[in-house]
C-alpha cells in the first residue's frame, strides 16, 4: 500500500506510525484509519518490533474526525461513511490484544477520535500544550472504538460519564491527574520521551515483555468486543 495520510517508519525495534495530514490538524479520515490498519498489521507481524507508536505530524496529533466525512456526504476510496470504515467499526479489538506494547505521543489537538484512538495502548505521553476534547454529544453522535470499556478502565465509571456527557476538555495536567496520560512532557519533546521508553524496552527478554503485557489482558478481546457492539446497538437508537 502506497501510503498517502500516514508516514510509516521503523527505528530498530521501534515502529512509528504517523498521521500526516498536517494541514487538517491531522484530521481523521476512514482512509487515514486503512493506512493504520495496513501499517499497525505490519508492525505487528514484525518479530523485530516490540513497541509501536502513533505520532501526529505537525502541531498537532489529531483534531478529530474530519468534518466532511463525518457531516458532509464525503466517502472513502471503498465508499464508505465515517464509522463503517474497519478502523472505526472492529479494528480497535486487533489492536487492544496485541503483543506490542504501544505508545501514543500526544500534542496540540486531540479532539474525538484522536483521544479515543488511543485509549487501548498501554502508554499515552503529553506534551504541555496537549488540549483532549470529548465533543460526541454536542454533536449528536457516541464515542466509538470501545471507549466506553476503555475510558471507564483508566479513569473509573464516574468520572468517564461526567466527561462524555459534559463535552469536557482537559488539559495534560488534568489528564494526567485522572489517569488518562501516563506523562506530561514539555513540547517538541514526546518522540524522543517514546523512543527513549521503547529502546529501554529492547533491553529486555522479549518473551518477558510480551507475557507481562498479556498478564493483565484476561478477557479482554470478549470486553471489547461486547463493547463495541454495545456502542453500535446505541448508535442505531439515535439515528
Amino acid at each position: 500500500m502506497n501510503y498517502e495520510q500516514i508516514i510509516y517508519l521503523e527505528e530498530g525495534n521501534l515502529s512509528k506510525i504517523y498521521l500526516n495530514r498536517p494541514h487538517k490538524l491531522n484530521a481523521y479520515t476512514p482512509d487515514m484509519g486503512d493506512e493504520i490498519i495496513h501499517a499497525f498489521r505490519k508492525a505487528n507481524l514484525n518479530p523485530n518490533i516490540s513497541a509501536i507508536a502513533l505520532l501526529g505530524n505537525g502541531k498537532s496529533f489529531c483534531s478529530g474526525a474530519d468534518k466532511d466525512y463525518l457531516l458532509g456526504d464525503k466517502l472513502s476510496k471503498a465508499g464508505l461513511k465515517i464509522g463503517q470504515d474497519e478502523f472505526i467499526s472492529s479494528f480497535v479489538a486487533e489492536l487492544s490484544s496485541s503483543k506490542k506494547i504501544l505508545i501514543a505521543a500526544l500534542k496540540g489537538s486531540c479532539v474525538g477520535i484522536g483521544i479515543t484512538m488511543v485509549l487501548p495502548f498501554d502508554i499515552r505521553i503529553a506534551e504541555t500544550n496537549t488540549l483532549l476534547s470529548f465533543p460526541f454529544t454536542k454533536l449528536g453522535i457516541l464515542p466509538g472504538l470501545a471507549s466506553t470499556y476503555f475510558l471507564p478502565l483508566l479513569i473509573g465509571a464516574n468520572k468517564a460519564k461526567e466527561i462524555i456527557l459534559t463535552n469536557a476538555k482537559l488539559n495534560s495536567s488534568e489528564a494526567l491527574n485522572i489517569g488518562l496520560v501516563n506523562e506530561v512532557v514539555d513540547e517538541n519533546k514526546s518522540e524522543a520521551r517514546l523512543s527513549e521508553i521503547a529502546f529501554s524496552m529492547a533491553k529486555i527478554n522479549q518473551k518477558v515483555l510480551f507475557a507481562g503485557k498479556q498478564a493483565f489482558q484476561d478477557n479482554l478481546e470478549a470486553n471489547v468486543q461486547n463493547a463495541i457492539k454495545r456502542e453500535q446497538n446505541l448508535i442505531k437508537t439515535i439515528k
